[in-house]
């Protein structure tokens, strides 16, 4: 019996040894059989075994299996092929497209993937490679010239500035035109402020809260254009949606990876300014003149440049460390990033720390766990701009004095005149603002399979950020009413919470039909809290604090803010064979913001698509791929939904006298927000698209064409009124928006070799939003944060006109366009403004080029606009300094026209003096309207990643080395600094303050060095 026994335990033990031997981990690489490049994101499993692994960016993976496995390598678009472990440790694959899927996926609502080919609507996508290449700190620049139909706009070339976005152009007159912003299935908060502690947007344009996302933490953008792709995202998608996917771990073992990124950079362009005549009025020297309307400069007499000696060179860096992996059930990823960023300014600055952790694991075998928590601070120090009192007083200093020299023996700022503005230099030390943000993304999920059919997923996520915003003006300041010094501070709690619930069932009907419907609920909750307080008349000048004043000269104020949507939507799905799909989407909103009987609203989405290739094969008209290699037409129909802004319904109270208009209203109106509306109703924008999806030759050429139109009826507006009405705004449904356009993408694979390879994508879009109705008799929307120059030109809106106009003082003319003139024989302004331009572009176009040799990669972007004008307000201020070209003219002239009084022929030769000048030249707009068209590139970039031949010696994983140029080269005929401007930041509703240069700080260019280590 002990023998027996003996023998079964030894041969027990034998067994035990020989399947731990043949237990190993395999590892290689996937790449394309096309061109070789590495596929990260391959699924890596073992055939009819649970677990699994997938590669890395570098197309890296490892699993452990047993000799006999069958390793089997799956990725969308490509043919999945099994291998058998054989014993050899290494197994590299090379994975062949398959013409029968579209190489790509989309994250269309809720973080749900779909493969690109059977969607009905247009979407695009920015992989993380393309977002690293611009070297942009804020991720919505990252996108400039990337997306077909969308257009950003800088607002300025200071640290922390914002970005503004629109997508096929807008579908709101008064409203927000922005996108939704969806990061990792959960909305997150995209807004700037119009105004902070009190002050314009102009002179302290706000950060977009976008910025906080650290662009290196970002897997893929996806892009959704039209109310069709964002459909199930309801209200807040009605002008597109931004969806953010954030990396996740792979590649089994623990990795560490380490970059980053020097930046160098430079004023871009200045505008010329005169030189012939210095400081004085009227053609006479004078000591407390604020203009350059002097005598002409002496023989060795010094000019100075004070524009240009104000600017410096900027720095920045940025670091940032990653900690991923993955087991056979669970997936990590954690990352730390550091950035700071000088600017061209002194005492302006833009820092920011972000952390984040993504994790998730499987719970059994049908329930997948997980959750995100991202933490960010940011810190911005930056000055004001928008007028000669801010940094940009640059502009307007006389030449014949030194700026720099700026201070009394006793350190108090020299004046030139008590009624002028402050020295820039003096500003910088004296006047700063800043923001401090505090913000924090936590989002969990679970996704739960309890039949092979039924699928059921949750997500619930809150964002939310406190921002402390401080403005300073120190005694000494020549600012009326604040001499004395003031203080103005404000803390903003900002919270959007969603819950989303979606139960999905799949079924096959026979062989060739699949269905699948998806219910769902969504709960959004979201809640803006401001607290401002200013004060006046500092009792101490030297210290900066709100208690450092007297309680009479301090005030105080609340907002709050709050929205609640709640929604059931639906998504039916049926394709045949995966050839021709039908998609229908419905939602129902219920919004607190708007009236109770009008607070319910559904709208639907109609999409379908036909794989053209694929049915050619299935009727037997088409054999092989070589020349027509995909082919998809596709078509959609929505119609979405959008509520009003909190608290529209009734008329906002104030706790202080209305002086501002003809008829106070003591304690009752407040005149700085519009009258209620109890009857307001939705606003819907109906859009239809269709488009192809063409690919030749094996796939290497590529060309997408999409055509669409939409309509936006039941504007929500904020109507100017009479100021006998004791308010300036009122609130109504009225007004409709039309919007055409084509987008192409063209995408190209000119030379693919084993060495040497070449790709070319281009992107063009052409855009009209015409106005077709406004309500009542107007003719026109004026937006109000848009004035420039003094009142010369604002963004308007205009009845048979454009979205995107500009509304100006013009001459005054007669029916036949003559010139009707003063009796003196001067031009005079119409009182009434006109539409003066358009500042929406004919096209843009974005061509990127990324060559590959070896391990040499190299790749540049050439961004254009062609068409769409700006108005110079920076120029028009020159004038009024006396220090424009357009002033060098100091003659006479006799201008051509009639005497309005008499009819006569002019025949009166006036000098064109200061006062000609400053009263009436500058108070006309018509002359600085400019042709906002460019040629840029907008960066250009080398890097090379180290063979792996010598990266085993060093025992790292990986090492690559980067060089970026930005905005290297610019081709324009604007006069200004650069025509790709927004005078008050991203903010301003409607259609904002693109196409608007007022004194902003200037663009810059640069370059980057950067460098990427993988343990």
């Amino acid at each position: 019996m002990k023998r027996k026994l003996l023998l079964l335990f030894l041969c027990i033990g034998l067994c035990i040894t020989h399947v731990a031997a043949q237990q190993i981990t395999v590892s290689g690489k996937v790449t394309s059989a096309n061109d070789n490049s590495p596929l990260p994101g391959v699924s890596v499993k073992i055939k009819n075994k649970s677990g699994g692994s997938s590669s890395d960016e570098s197309g890296k993976y490892s699993i452990s299996a047993q000799t006999g496995d069958v390793l089997v390598f799956s990725f969308i678009g490509a043919i999945s092929q099994e291998v058998q472990v054989t014993g050899n440790k290494v197994i590299n694959v090379k994975l062949a497209e398959d013409s029968r899927i579209l190489n790509e996926v989309a994250v269309t609502a809720f973080g749900v993937k779909q493969e690109v080919r059977g969607l009905g609507f247009s979407t695009q996508n920015v992989k993380a490679q393309d977002i690293v290449d611009s070297q942009q700190p804020n991720i919505v620049n990252a996108l400039q010239g990337k997306v077909a139909g969308v257009q950003i706009t800088n607002s300025s070339g200071a640290a922390g500035s914002s970005a503004n976005i629109m997508i096929r152009g807008g579908s709101s007159l008064s409203g927000s035109n922005q996108p939704l912003f969806i990061l990792d299935g959960i909305p997150v908060d995209n807004s700037t402020p119009v105004s902070q502690g009190g002050l314009v947007a102009s002179v302290a344009p706000a950060s977009n809260r976008a910025i906080d996302i650290n662009p290196e933490d970002i897997e893929t953008i996806t892009v959704l254009k039209g109310p069709a792709a964002a459909a199930l995202y309801g209200i807040r998608a009605a002008s597109g949606a931004i969806v953010i996917t954030t990396k996740k771990g792979s590649g089994g073992a623990a990795r560490i990876v380490y970059q980053n990124n020097f930046s160098f950079d430079h004023i871009n362009k200045l505008p010329e300014l005169q030189s012939q005549f210095k400081q004085g009025e009227q053609g006479a020297a004078n000591a407390t003149a604020l203009g350059s309307w002097g005598p002409a400069f002496s023989s060795g007499e010094p000019i100075y440049d004070n524009l240009g000696a104000i600017f410096k060179n900027a720095f920045a860096q940025t670091h940032d460390v990653s900690v991923s992996g993955s087991t056979d059930n669970s997936h990590y990823y954690t990352s730390g990033s550091f950035l700071e960023q000088g600017s061209i300014i002194d005492n302006s600055t833009f820092g920011k720390k972000s952390f984040r952790i993504n994790a998730d694991t499987k719970v059994g075998e049908k329930l997948t766990v997980g959750g995100s928590a991202n933490y960010i601070r940011t810190d911005r120090k930056y000055l004001s701009q928008g007028s000669f009192n801010g940094i940009m007083g640059a502009l307007s200093w006389p030449r014949s004095l030194d700026m720099k020299d700026y201070l009394n023996p006793d350190d108090s700022q020299k004046i030139i005149n008590s009624t002028g503005t402050d020295n820039p230099y003096w500003t910088i030390d004296n006047k700063p603002f800043t923001s401090k943000v505090n913000r924090i993304i936590v989002q969990g999920n679970l996704d739960y399979n309890p039949f092979s059919f039924l699928n059921f997923t949750y997500r619930i996520g809150t964002d939310y950020y406190t921002e402390n915003f401080k403005s300073v003006r120190m005694p000494g300041t020549l600012e009326p009413n604040v001499i004395k010094g003031s203080i103005a501070q404000s803390v903003a709690n900002n919270q959007i919470t969603t819950s989303t619930a979606i139960l999905t069932g799949k079924k096959k009907i026979g062989a060739d039909i699949n269905v699948s419907l998806s219910v769902g609920n969504n709960i959004e909750v979201s809640a803006l809290q401001t607290s401002t307080s200013s004060a006046l008349n500092f009792i101490d000048p030297t210290f900066a604090s709100i208690n450092n004043t007297k309680p009479s000269d301090r005030t105080t104020s609340e907002d709050l803010r709050r929205r609640r949507i709640f929604s059931w939507f639906g998504d039916f799905n049926v394709d045949w064979k995966g050839i021709a799909y039908v998609n229908f989407k419905g939602r129902n909103d219920w919004s607190s913001t708007l009236p109770v009987k009008d607070q319910s609203f559904f709208y639907p989405s109609l999409s379908g698509a036909v794989i053209l290739t694929d049915l050619l094969k299935e009727m037997g008209a088409k054999s092989d791929d070589r020349v027509f290699s995909y082919g998809k037409i596709r078509a959609a129909y929505s119609n979405v939904g959008k509520d009003a802004p909190p608290y529209s319904l009734t008329t906002l109270l104030a706790t202080l006298t209305n002086d501002f208009t003809i008829n106070p209203r003591g304690f009752i109106i407040n005149s700085n927000n519009a009258f209620g509306n109890p009857l307001l109703v939705p606003e819907f924008t109906r859009a239809f698209e269709v488009g192809a999806d063409l690919r030749f030759i094996k796939n290497r050429l590529g060309i997408d064409v999409t055509y669409y139109s939409s309509k936006s009826d039941n504007q929500i507006l904020q109507l100017r009124t009479p100021p006998s009405s004791g308010s300036f705004l009122a609130t109504l449904n009225g007004g409709s928006i039309r919007n055409k356009g084509i987008e192409v993408i063209l995408n190209g694979r000119p030379i693919v070799g084993n060495d040497f390879k070449w790709s070319i994508d281009v992107n063009f879009a052409h855009n009209t939003s015409v106005v077709k109705a406004l309500p009542a008799k107007i003719d026109r929307i004026e937006l109000s944060d848009a004035w420039a120059a003094s009142n010369v030109a604002q963004g308007a809106a205009f009845l048979d006109g454009s979205l995107f106009g500009i509304n100006g003082n013009i001459w005054k003319r007669n029916a036949q366009g003559q010139l009707l003139l003063n009796n003196a024989g001067y031009p005079q302004v119409q009182t009434a403004l006109a539409n003066i331009g358009d500042r929406n572009p004919d096209f843009t176009m974005g061509i990127t080029n990324t060559f590959n040799y070896k391990d040499f990669m190299f790749s540049f972007m050439v961004d254009i606009r062609s068409g769409g004008q700006v108005f110079n307000a920076t120029e028009n201020a020159l004038v009024r300094s006396g220090l424009s070209l357009k002033t060098l003219d100091r003659g006479t002239k006799v201008f051509e026209g009639i005497i309005e009084s008499t009819g006569a022929q002019n025949t009166i030769a006036v000098p064109l003096n200061q006062n000609y000048y400053q009263t009436i030249y500058a108070n006309q707009g018509y002359d600085f309207v400019e042709d906002g068209s460019w040629v840029r590139l907008r960066y250009a970039t080398l890097s090379y990643n180290m063979p792996t031949k010598y990266l085993g010696k060093l025992k790292i994983k990986g090492l690559s080395f980067t060089v970026t140029g930005r905005n290297l080269l610019l081709i324009t005929d604007y006069s200004g600094v650069d025509p790709e401007v927004s005078g008050s930041g991203a903010g301003v509703g409607g259609t904002g303050s693109f196409g608007f240069d007022n004194l902003g700080v200037p663009a810059t260019r640069g370059f980057d060095l950067g460098l990427k280590l993988t343990l």
